[in-house]
């Protein structure tokens, strides 16, 4: 049985990572103005958006899901062939209406999918579940890393959502936005469902003028806050990168990855204090450090220099 996984645009893992397991990625469209792109997570495209067009993202721009009838097709031309039992993952049901598009959409391959496979003379049925992943960015990028080692260990595809659903909720997810003002100009996002929006707005307001101070802002489980401040960038990272390296030294992964994004060039990722002694830590305890772009749904969101992290570990507080 051949089983796939695939991902939506918003999951943050290394374009490498995604080419060595031949993992499809579900397409975002961009909404910018009365002009639209699709995010397919090109990293070159991605730069791009990072440097031309996020800069003039205004409060109604935004990422939305290709249409139910578009992920069908897309689903037919990518999907029906190439494996027998699928697994789609998506950003949190909460956060967009990805999941519902893709649940819709596959059942109605149900009664396509057989005169595609015919045509192409593979035989035997095909099966798809859509997950919610619960999660976002980083998040989603560990259930993803974690899928992915298990289906690589023969593992049913029953098994893998299963875990995935278990691990779901156990996520520890990190956002570090860079540029305060691009939240304050963003305002609330009409289409986030959640108002993780709103209550980065509010963080960014509530520290005032001081657009220097950064804070950590914790996403799990449904509950979004700030855990930390710090009076620039590399502060507030250092002391993100350190909690992270503490939880891996402390063998609290529930999951042997740990997954990182940036909405800019990933060279400045590994300048950051902390990073080697992160990257070691992971080194020595067997655990894999995924370090990608930030997908432009998340900087349209965070802004240029935004920062996620995440692993699987029971909640503890940040230190």
């Amino acid at each position: 049985m051949r089983i796939g996984l695939v991902v939506d645009a918003t999951c943050d893992l290394p374009q490498d990572f995604l080419l060595k397991h031949r993992i499809p990625v579900l397409p975002i469209r961009i909404r910018m103005g009365e002009h639209s792109l699709v995010d397919r997570r090109v990293p070159l495209a991605t730069q791009a958006f990072y440097s031309e067009l996020l800069p003039r993202v205004g409060p109604a721009d935004r990422s939305e899901p290709l249409q139910v009838t578009e992920m069908q097709e897309w689903f037919l031309e990518e999907l029906v062939t190439r494996f027998d039992h699928v697994l789609c993952l998506t950003i949190s049901a909460q956060r967009s209406p990805i999941f519902e598009h893709a649940t819709q959409a596959s059942f109605g391959l149900l009664q396509r999918y057989r005169d595609r496979r015919a045509a192409a003379g593979v035989s035997g049925h095909f099966a798809m579940r859509v997950v919610d992943g619960g999660n976002i960015f980083a998040g989603t990028a560990v259930l993803a890393a974690e899928a992915m080692r298990l289906i690589g260990d023969g593992a049913h595809p029953n098994a893998v959502r299963t875990r995935l659903e278990q691990l779901s909720g156990r996520i520890c997810t990190f956002l570090l936005p860079d540029d305060l003002g691009h939240l304050r100009q963003r305002g609330f996002q009409k289409g986030e469902r959640s108002g993780l929006l709103d209550r980065l707005r509010g963080v960014a307001l509530g520290v005032g003028s001081l657009l220097d101070v950064k804070p950590v802002i914790s996403v799990q489980q449904g509950e979004d806050k700030p855990v930390s401040l710090a009076p620039n960038f590399d502060k507030a990272a250092e002391k993100l990168l350190a909690h992270a390296r503490s939880r891996v030294l402390a063998v609290e992964l529930l999951a042997p990855h740990v997954c990182i994004s940036y909405a800019g060039e990933l060279s400045l990722v590994r300048d950051l204090p902390g990073f080697a002694e992160l990257e070691a830590a992971c080194a020595e305890s067997g655990v894999t450090l995924h370090l990608a772009m930030l997908s432009p749904t998340g900087a349209i969101n965070l802004g240029r220099g935004a920062l996620s992290l995440a692993f699987a570990a029971p909640a503890v507080a940040f230190s």
